[in-house]
């Protein structure tokens, strides 16, 4: 009897243990970044020149560069599909009609802010960088592109144009 006694004694602390470990963590959680999974974090980079005329080719020299902590890191991540941070791909991908010009298919840094925000810098050949900012909505199942600005003037937002994610930039 003692030892029975005894079981049931070590059983209902280990319970008790068990179950005051398990704590509410909804409002922590709501202070966190969300890792989820990413649903809309690619933008498209439509490049011409003054007279509107694309400027891409197969082969343009392009760096992609993520900030991290207020340094430019470029990005050489091999084990990825896309270990560069971008593909050059036809506009028809980011939008249904699009033409067959070609555009720069962008994916946003994942070095979010505590403001939800992450930088992209964008190195096509010699012109100058292009610092693209990400404003992110982040939800318990993703992470969306919300806002987009290109050299600190907005862009792209998903309230006036919840469409497509492709940007024009003159060089």
């Amino acid at each position: 009897m003692k030892k029975q006694f005894c079981s049931y004694v070590v059983l209902s602390l280990l319970l008790g243990f068990f179950m005051s470990s398990c704590t509410d963590n909804s409002e922590a959680l709501q202070d966190r970044p969300i890792k989820g999974v990413s649903f809309n974090t690619i933008f498209f980079i439509e490049y011409v020149n003054a007279d509107g005329t694309n400027i891409l080719h197969n082969d343009s020299p392009i760096e992609v560069f993520y900030e991290k902590n207020g340094i430019a890191e470029k990005v050489e991540r091999l084990y990825l599909a896309y270990p560069y941070g971008f593909e050059i791909t036809g506009q028809q991908e980011a939008i249904p009609d699009g033409s067959g010009e070609l555009c720069v298919k962008v994916f946003a840094s994942d070095y979010y802010s505590e403001r939800k925000t992450s930088t992209t810098f964008i190195k096509l050949g010699d012109y100058p960088v292009d610092t693209i900012q990400c404003l992110f909505e982040m939800i318990p199942n993703g992470i969306y592109i919300y806002k987009i600005w290109h050299n600190g003037i907005l862009v792209w937002d998903r309230t006036t144009k919840p469409s497509s994610l492709l940007i024009q930039i003159i060089k």
